[in-house]
C-alpha cells in the first residue's frame, strides 16, 4: 500500500478543534455555580448562562500550529463578528457577553485585535479601522482579473461596516478575547487541585472527567437532545462529584468539630435563624444550642479550608446537599391537607426543622455528623435560602 493511502485514513486534524471545544466546555463546567448552565453548540460553540441572568456566547477557535497568530484579517474572527451581530438582532443586547476563545497568539500589529483586547475598546477607532479594512480589500478586488476568487472575508467586513452606529457599539462593547496559549489539559488539571486533589493525581482525574463528559455528550446527541448542562446534571449525571470523591485519598475527621463549640461567641437573639426558630415556638435554650451548632460548623469548616484539607467548592457542595435535602423534606411535609391554624402550622414547621439533621451528607469519604448537618441547615436559614414554615418566603424573603 502507498503512503498516500495511510495519509488519507489518518485522523483528521480538524477533529482536534472539536476536542478542544469539548475541553473548553469542560473548563466552564468545572467552574459552574448552582443555578447556572453551560451548553455546547446551542447558541454558540459554548454558551454560559450565568446565575445573575446574563449569557456568555463563546466562540472557540483552535490552531494545530502552536505558533499561529490571530491577525487583523483572520477569517474566523470576521465570520464570528458577523454571527454575533446576527445574534444581537435576535437576542437583544441586554446581559450578553461575547467571548472569542483561541489558542493563537495575539498579533503585534495595530488594528482590530489590539483595540478589541483593550480594557475599554475605543469604538470610534474600531469603526475607522473597519472602514479602512473595507477600502483596502475593495482596492485589491478592483485590481483582480475576471474570474479570480473574491477575498473570503470581504462579505463579513462589508456586513460589519454596514451596521448602524448603535449596532456597532452594542457589538464591540461586549467582546472579550481570551488568548489561551497554555496547554488546556494542564489548565484543567490546575483547576482540579482546588477540589483537594493531590497534584500527582490531577491528570488522572481530568482523563476520567473527559471520558465521562464524552460518554454523556454522545448519549444526549444520540437521543436528539441539546447538550445543555446545569449544575446538578454535571455533578450527578456527568459524575463529577463521584469522580472527585473517589479521587480524594484522605478522610476528614468531622468528629473534631465538637472542639469548636464556644457559647461565648454566640448571640442566640441575633440573626434571622433565631427569628425563624422563635416564630415556630422553639425555646430560647434550644435556639442557643442550635446557634452553637451553627457557629461550630462554620468555624470548623473554615479551619479545614485554611489548613488546605477542604475547599470552598466542597463547602458549597455541602450547602447544596443540605438545601436539596431540606427541599424534599419541606415539600413532603406540606404536601398534605389538615394544616390549619397557627398551632398546627408551627408543629409541622418544628418537625421540618428537627428532621433536617437526618439528611445524609458525605464529602471527602466522610459523613457529616448530625450536629453539623443541623448547623448547616441553620446557616442556610440565616442566609434566607431555606425556612421551616410553609410561608417562610413571604415572611422572611428568599435569597437563593
Amino acid at each position: 500500500m502507498s503512503k498516500g493511502f495511510f495519509e488519507k485514513v489518518a485522523a483528521d486534524k480538524t477533529q482536534l478543534g472539536f476536542d478542544y471545544q469539548d475541553f473548553v466546555c469542560l473548563e466552564y463546567l468545572i467552574d459552574l455555580k448552582p443555578g447556572e448552565t453551560v451548553g455546547l453548540e446551542v447558541f454558540d460553540d459554548v454558551h454560559h448562562e450565568r446565575v445573575c441572568g446574563g449569557n456568555a456566547l463563546i466562540q472557540v477557535k483552535h490552531s494545530v500550529n502552536g505558533g499561529s497568530t490571530l491577525t487583523n484579517r483572520d477569517i474566523d474572527l470576521w465570520k464570528t463578528l458577523h454571527n454575533w451581530s446576527k445574534a444581537l438582532e435576535e437576542l437583544g443586547p441586554s446581559g450578553i457577553e461575547f467571548i472569542f476563545f483561541t489558542n493563537k497568539k495575539k498579533t503585534k500589529q495595530s488594528g482590530i485585535i489590539q483595540i478589541l483586547d483593550a480594557k475599554q475598546p475605543n469604538i470610534p477607532d474600531l469603526v475607522r479601522f473597519i472602514s479602512e479594512t473595507k477600502a483596502g480589500i475593495n482596492l485589491k478586488e478592483n485590481e483582480k482579473k475576471a474570474g479570480e476568487a473574491e477575498n473570503p472575508i470581504k462579505k463579513y467586513v462589508d456586513y460589519i461596516d454596514g451596521l448602524n452606529e448603535i449596532s456597532k457599539k452594542n457589538l464591540f462593547s461586549k467582546i472579550n478575547i481570551i488568548f489561551s496559549t497554555e496547554d488546556i489539559i494542564s489548565r484543567l488539571a490546575q483547576k482540579i487541585q482546588f477540589f483537594s486533589i493531590r497534584k500527582d493525581q490531577t491528570l488522572n482525574v481530568v482523563y476520567l472527567l473527559i471520558g465521562a463528559f464524552k460518554e454523556q455528550k454522545y448519549k444526549l446527541i444520540k437521543s436528539n437532545k441539546k447538550v445543555s448542562i446545569d449544575y446538578a446534571t454535571f455533578r450527578k449525571l456527568f459524575q463529577f462529584d463521584r469522580i472527585i470523591q473517589i479521587s480524594q485519598d484522605r478522610k476528614i475527621d468531622f468528629s473534631r468539630y465538637h472542639q469548636f463549640k464556644n457559647v461565648n461567641n454566640i448571640d442566640p437573639k441575633d440573626g434571622l435563624f433565631a427569628k425563624q426558630l422563635s416564630d415556630i415556638d422553639i425555646s430560647l435554650e434550644d435556639i442557643t444550642e442550635h446557634a452553637i451548632e451553627y457557629a461550630a460548623t462554620n468555624m470548623y469548616i473554615q479551619k479545614l479550608i485554611i489548613d488546605g484539607q477542604f475547599s470552598e467548592s466542597e463547602n458549597e457542595s455541602i450547602n447544596e446537599e443540605v438545601f436539596y435535602g431540606w427541599k424534599s423534606l419541606h415539600d413532603t411535609l406540606y404536601d398534605q391537607g389538615g394544616i390549619d391554624g397557627t398551632k398546627e402550622h408551627n408543629r409541622v414547621a418544628r418537625r421540618c426543622f428537627r428532621s433536617i439533621g437526618d439528611t445524609p451528607v458525605v464529602v471527602a469519604n466522610s459523613s457529616l455528623s448530625r450536629a453539623m448537618v443541623v448547623g448547616k441547615g441553620v446557616e442556610l436559614s440565616d442566609m434566607c435560602r431555606i425556612g421551616w414554615r410553609k410561608d417562610w418566603e413571604y415572611i422572611y424573603g428568599n435569597k437563593k
